[in-house]
């Protein structure tokens, strides 16, 4: 069998899928993963097949440009963390330093227009490798349109608490249409492979889940080995990930508040960022190690909780564990809000978070018995659900018959 994966720009979106492909591929089936050239090496180390046929486009930008848009518009709504330069990143005096009606609207023809070559790449590839079943992450309609086109099954891979209905799957481009695809939409998928803890599942519309165990992958990176010497004191783990400081920029306050929180209440922080933002930071006491773009599931083995930015990355990597979710992004509150359900979670909107607000939640982490509990049951629900290798039969299945139904999947 051969299957395509489609993955967009962003990598920590399409991190989901690999434990999938090291599964199909240890059954005996070929694996490419269509994506942009920045993508390439990432996914070869992963031990995959990348086949670098999409342009990329920078969607740190398509964030920043957004947000500073909408600040120029509503300056009011941006008082507590104003938007940095859309093209530098850097932090700005006045929104006068960028022409937002100079550039919006030739910004997003040309993100379009990417998108919609990147429909064609997808189809051209498919029909030239012929695959018999495509896996799409998160952000890439040309892994639907290339199945649709080449008539063979499409299945969504959720990073965990996305659903299929809110997908960011659309067609601004025309791509389906002059691909002779009509009528396609969102509400159209029909398989989902979703790892999110059953508590707290997200809507499917009328798509088949299909129940797979989470398999903590972050981007390569090689084991520290003071990481697994058991602390003398609580080890709190604190990820800022990229896409914190390539859309906001390296001097978000709820940053420092985590930090010395930590600091504060004696326990040792394992802080993991991007360069940059470790630089930005400064000089820091002993009690804070600090990692540089390190895998985040390689540095949990002995952490008593976790603080992040608001990725579902770090939500279902450290299931486990009790959580702050210092969420910056719209989506990042929302899949806060979810997350927190469960009682393993802490949420605070990350940039209107106070000194106060978070010294106060991570003296929670350290002493809530409760979220202990609750992330154990979270921890359970993602054990028992089926291995990525006990659902390669049902992709089998899938990608023969055209359909599955849910006596098809592994119990």
């Amino acid at each position: 069998m051969r299957v395509l994966f489609t993955a967009t720009n962003w990598k920590g979106i399409y991190f989901c899928m690999v434990p999938l492909g090291w599964a199909l591929q240890a059954a005996g089936h070929e694996v490419r993963v269509a994506c942009a050239p920045a993508q390439a090496p990432a996914i070869a180390q992963a031990g995959l097949i990348p086949a670098p046929v999409l342009e990329g486009f920078e969607l740190m930008q398509v964030e920043r440009m957004s947000r500073y848009a909408a600040a120029v518009r509503s300056p009011a709504d941006f008082e507590a963390m104003r938007p940095v330069h859309p093209e530098t990143g850097r932090p700005v005096a006045d929104y006068d330093e960028y022409d937002v009606a100079a550039h919006e609207d030739d910004f997003a023809r040309r993100y379009r227009d990417t998108l919609g070559r990147n429909c064609d790449a997808a189809v051209e590839f498919a029909g030239a490798w012929r695959p018999d079943l495509v896996v799409h992450d998160l952000m890439t309609p040309e892994g639907v349109l290339a199945a649709q086109v080449t008539g063979v099954p499409a299945v969504y891979h959720s990073p965990g608490m996305f659903g299929s209905t809110e997908t960011a799957l659309h067609d601004p481009t025309g791509a389906f249409a002059r691909h002779g695809v009509h009528g396609w939409d969102r509400s159209r998928i029909g398989y989902v492979i979703d790892p999110s803890p059953d508590m707290m599942v997200p809507d499917m519309g009328t798509a088949l889940r299909l129940p797979v165990r989470y398999v903590p992958y972050n981007g390569p990176g090689a084991m520290e080995p003071w990481l697994l010497e058991r602390p003398g004191r609580p080890r709190i783990g604190l990820l800022w990930g990229n896409s914190a400081s390539g859309i906001f920029g390296t001097s978000v306050p709820a940053l420092r508040h985590a930090i010395d929180a930590v600091v504060a209440a004696g326990a040792e922080l394992v802080l993991t960022a991007a360069p940059e933002q470790v630089a930005a930071l400064g000089p820091l006491p002993d009690s804070v190690r600090v990692l540089r773009d390190q895998p985040l599931h390689l540095l949990l083995e002995h952490c008593t909780a976790l603080i992040h930015q608001g990725s579902v990355n770090p939500m279902m990597t450290a299931a486990g564990l009790p959580q702050l979710i210092l969420a910056l992004t719209d989506d990042q509150i929302e899949m806060g809000r979810r997350f927190a359900t469960a009682g393993s979670a802490l949420l605070l909107p990350g940039l209107g978070a106070t000194e106060e607000g978070v010294r106060a939640d991570v003296a929670r982490l350290l002493t809530d018995s409760a979220l202990r509990t609750a992330a154990q049951r979270v921890r359970a629900s993602v054990e028992s659900h089926p291995t990525a290798a006990a659902l390669v039969p049902s992709l089998e299945r899938l990608a023969r018959d055209g359909t599955l139904t849910a006596a098809n999947l592994p119990r």
